[in-house]
């Protein structure tokens, strides 16, 4: 077998068989510190492991040149964190988003659970990254927020609060203002509520009439958000733990929002599961397939039969238990899992369905242009794809469904018919309503996640 060629060799074959052989050492002697510095160059990491640099994720967007305004939203993650430098200009009243400068770095916060002083201090790179951003000039009325999401939650004791203090403290030292509430844990809730704000921006719907605003449905592994605008005189009437109040486009909305943790797509697996008949096959389960399937510290036995939409339906929707009552509320204003979602409260919206929902619409053919990035369909599209998927065998799922790959075989009946029941048995929503998925929004010329670190920017520089 061949020995690959070295660096040293690639030179010398590059000299001139000319070149007499006493200068072969010549040229040696030159060639060896140019090597170590080629070797340097290459193996040398451009940045240190603890800070993954990726700056300006969306380029500058088409602008009139106006004074700028600036919003800076950390997003502390368990994994890591992460600063977002907004930048807008005000035009005719209205925010007008210009650039994302965007930095990360690990670990999160949540490593340093017994040193919160150390925890604010790691935040200090991203800091600079904001310094650097943000004109002096206008530091001083720029809002700095930092939401932090699931690893503090998990924290024992008064760990995470300990962590936050020193985070706002050392927040208050910057030259930038501190937006109210600036330094939280957020909720799936908040969550919910600041994705919406972000959605109805770039779609340009806040400045028109509530009713105009579009409700979005967001469903991801563990939970499932919903999120709409209430009118004002239905808002008083709703009760306190489902309203969050938003500032955007001028004005201050009520919104609706309701996480139901333990309903996302891969906690809803578990629960069809352990709905199922014990000791026969499920009517979820593709023919074929057996096992168990693990999810938040639990294993679910599992073997597939014939499967059936129908009956998997059934399983689905009492997995949902959408006849809990809602406190002192009638029945008819519960959603499911004992949620409060009012009657009709969302009538005539626009619903924005995201995540899951997208991903397996789009895995399945629901979705036929591969470069969509919004597909307009009805909750019937689910159904009348789980008819076609789950007659088929496990064997034939990832031979016809290319995308559909691994364990997403086993459970691709289950998954649309979770999809279809959740929409119209969870939301209420009438199977034949139009409604969009989305993935990105198309926004001055450019395709715009709506995650919600922009909409908590627009309520901080709104407030």
């Amino acid at each position: 077998m061949k020995r690959p060629d070295t660096l040293g060799d690639r030179i010398w074959r590059s000299v001139d068989k000319s070149v007499d052989q006493r200068y072969r050492g010549v040229l040696l002697v030159v060639s060896i510190p140019v090597i170590l510095i080629l070797a340097v160059i290459t193996l040398v990491p451009r940045s240190t492991p603890f800070h993954a640099e990726r700056t300006h994720t969306l380029k500058e967007l088409r602008h009139t040149g106006a004074a700028p305004k600036f919003a800076i939203v950390f997003d502390a993650g368990s994994t890591g964190s992460r600063i977002h430098v907004f930048k807008f200009e005000q035009a005719g009243g209205e925010l007008k988003l210009i650039s994302d400068t965007f930095e990360q770095l690990k670990p999160g916060l949540s490593s340093f659970a017994d040193s919160p002083e150390k925890a604010a201090a790691s935040l200090q790179p991203l800091i600079d990254t904001a310094l650097k951003t943000v004109p002096q000039n206008l530091q001083s009325s720029t809002p700095i927020s930092l939401k932090a999401t699931a690893g503090l939650r998990l924290l024992p004791g008064d760990k995470a609060d300990n962590i936050l203090k020193a985070v706002e403290a050392l927040l208050r030292k910057q030259p930038f203002k501190l937006a109210p509430g600036g330094v939280a844990i957020m909720d799936g809730k908040d969550e919910g509520a600041f994705a919406w704000l972000t959605l109805n921006y770039l779609l340009g719907r806040l400045s028109g009439p509530v009713g105009k605003t579009v409700a979005a449905i967001d469903m991801g592994g563990g939970s499932i958000q919903e999120a709409f605008a209430l009118e004002d005189t239905n808002a008083k009437l709703a009760p306190t733990d489902y309203v969050v109040q938003l500032h955007g486009g001028g004005k201050t909305f009520n919104v609706y929002v309701h996480s139901y943790l333990g309903y996302g797509l891969m906690a809803g697996r578990a629960k069809l599961i352990d709905a199922g008949e014990k000791g026969k096959p499920h009517s979820c389960i593709h023919e074929g397939a057996a096992g168990t399937y693990a999810y938040a510290g639990k294993e679910y036995t599992f073997s597939g039969g014939e499967t059936d939409f129908d009956a998997c339906a059934e399983i689905g929707g009492s997995a949902l238990q959408a006849n809990l009552t809602c406190g002192t509320k009638p029945q008819t204003e519960c959603s499911f899992n004992g949620a409060w979602r009012g009657n009709g409260l969302s009538k005539g919206r626009d619903y924005f369905v995201s995540s899951y929902f997208w991903d397996r619409a789009s895995e399945t053919g629901i979705i036929e242009d591969e470069q969509a990035a919004m597909w307009e369909v009805t909750a019937r599209d689910f159904a009348d794809k789980a008819d076609e998927v789950c007659v088929q065998s496990v064997d034939d799922i990832g031979k016809v469904y290319k995308k559909v790959q691994g364990e997403n075989t086993k459970f691709l009946c289950l998954d649309l018919t979770y999809c279809h029941v959740m929409l119209t048995q969870g939301f209420k929503l009438d199977e034949k309503m139009k409604l969009t998925l989305v993935k990105q929004v198309e926004y001055n010329g450019q395709r715009i996640e709506a995650a919600w670190p922009l909409g908590a920017a627009i309520n901080d520089l709104s407030s």
